[in-house]
Formats: C-alpha cells, structure tokens, sequence
C-alpha cells in the first residue's frame, strides 16, 4: 500500500488502519469458480519461492496472490499462460508495494519459466491485469494489518501456562514467528478468502497465542486495537488451528519414516560388521 513504512508505529496509526479498513470493505467476494482453482496452490508455492529469492516484501507477495485469485477468478486462464499471469501479478504488486530499485527485473523473472515468454507479452500482461482492476490496486491483504495487530499481541499482563510472562520481548519474538507462520498458511489455501483480511490478520495473533499458551487468549486491547470481539475471528481460527494441527502430524510423521529408516540402516550395518545384535538403535 502506499503509505508510510512501519505506519504501525507512527500517530497516523488508528487513521491509517480505518482506512484500510474501509477499502476492506469494498473488495469483491471471491466466487472460486476458475477452472484452474486447482493449480492454485502450486502457482502461489512457487510465488513464495520467487519473492523470497527476490527479497521482496510480504506485503507485495500477498497483493500479488490476491490479484491473481480475482483474476483467476474471473477467466478461464490456458495453463500454458498461468505463469505469465502469475509472474504479471507479482510484478505489478511490486512495482506498487516495493521501491523501484526493489522491483524484481522482467529477464530475471524470465528465468525462472527459461524465458518462454517475450518481454511484449509481459508488460501486456501487466496492462491487461491493470485494466481488469481498473488501475486500482490500492488492496489491502492480511500482511498488511498484521504489524499494527501484533503491536497489542503481547503485554506485560499475560500469562504464560498460568505463570506471569518471564519476559515480553522474547514472547514477542516468538509471537512474530508463529503469526508469520499463520500468515503463510492463510495465503496457501484459498478457504481463507471468505474471511475479510482484517479478520485473517487478527486471527493469526489469536492462534499464536494459543500456540504459545498465553492468556487470556483475547485481551481487552487486542479487541480494542482490531475492533473484533472472540465470536467475530473464531471460525478463522478454528480452520488455522485445523492446518497447524495437519502440519505437525505430517512432521511427526516424516521424522518417524526417517526413524525408522535410519533404524533398519543401522541394524543392517549390525547384523554385518559385528555390533549391534539384535536390537536397532533410533538416530533422531
């Protein structure tokens, strides 16, 4: 968005954020009808992937998946031209959201399709996408409520398990890492985008809470600084809390293969220099 870096700190703050939250209010309902909604979270996968090469910011990384959804949304794309599409959404949320000598070049972006398309096709792409939202990308996402949020995300008040909170920087810290965390499961799966962005934002600082048992879990303050109460953002949570309890399983799981197979290795290894008979040992 085009306004102040780190707004969140400055006086503006509470006047910045109704603004934003006003535009909110104006963005259209995602309908998920593309025929490519499949495709969906591989192009946004391979997004992150880009940007974070990049260094690009969160900000223009989530304008951009939002550009692409409504886009998607609202024409059957052939899947030879959904990287281009994908790569025009990016470019053009950078070229709003990032500095200019930030803003990732058209032949470095190329490579990453091994420059299948011409550098006409991409700026027509972009003037195309631009056209779409009628020149008005001034969109605001959940990346862009999440630093204002979290500035009420710990206090000095909370618990922790039951005990005062030993020190508030540190949870902090942890704080900002699992939100960031919620913030890129929200972008992954489209089931997100019949939250409002403002919902999603306040949404990941609940959850991170919960994950890092503090209490209460929603303060009065963080009800005051988002303008929700509990009821308002628990259904968002709820499907957050469903893909981080998924995340773990599936780590548990992988780490328990790579158990096992490091076991068997070992116990092969056993059975034929001279050790280790009958019985695996567990390499974590």
């Amino acid at each position: 968005m085009e306004v102040q870096k780190e707004w969140w700190k400055t006086q503006l703050a509470t006047d910045i954020h109704e603004t934003l939250r006003t535009k909110e209010a104006e963005l259209p309902p995602f309908k998920g009808l593309s025929p490519q909604l499949g495709l969906r979270r591989y192009l946004v996968d391979w997004l992150s992937i880009i940007n974070e090469k990049q260094g690009v910011h969160c900000t223009a990384l989530h304008l951009a998946v939002y550009l692409l959804d409504q886009f998607m949304d609202s024409y059957d794309i052939q899947e030879s031209r959904m990287h281009l599409v994908a790569l025009g959404c990016l470019l053009v949320a950078c070229k709003f959201e990032e500095e200019e000598r930030r803003v990732p070049r058209i032949k470095k972006l190329n490579q990453y399709v091994r420059e299948v398309y011409s550098e006409e096709e991409y700026l027509q792409m972009e003037l195309t996408i631009l056209k779409f939202f009628q020149w008005n990308i001034s969109l605001p996402t959940p990346a862009h409520f999440l630093d204002y949020y979290m500035t009420e995300g710990v206090s000095q008040s909370d618990l922790h398990a039951g005990y005062p909170v030993c020190s508030v920087n540190k949870s902090r810290l942890y704080l900002e890492k699992y939100c960031h965390y919620f913030l890129e499961v929200s972008l992954q799966d489209h089931c997100f985008l019949v939250f409002r962005p403002s919902v999603i934002a306040a949404a990941c600082v609940a959850a991170s809470r919960i994950c890092l048992h503090l209490s209460p879990t929603w303060t009065s303050r963080l009800h005051g600084i988002t303008g929700y109460r509990w009821d308002h953002i628990a259904p968002c949570i709820e499907t957050m809390l469903k893909v981080h309890e998924m995340d773990v399983k599936a780590t548990k799981t992988t780490k328990e293969t790579k158990d096992s197979v490091s076991s068997a290795m070992m116990y092969e290894r056993g059975k034929h220099s001279g050790y280790n008979r009958g019985y695996a040992v567990c390499i974590s």
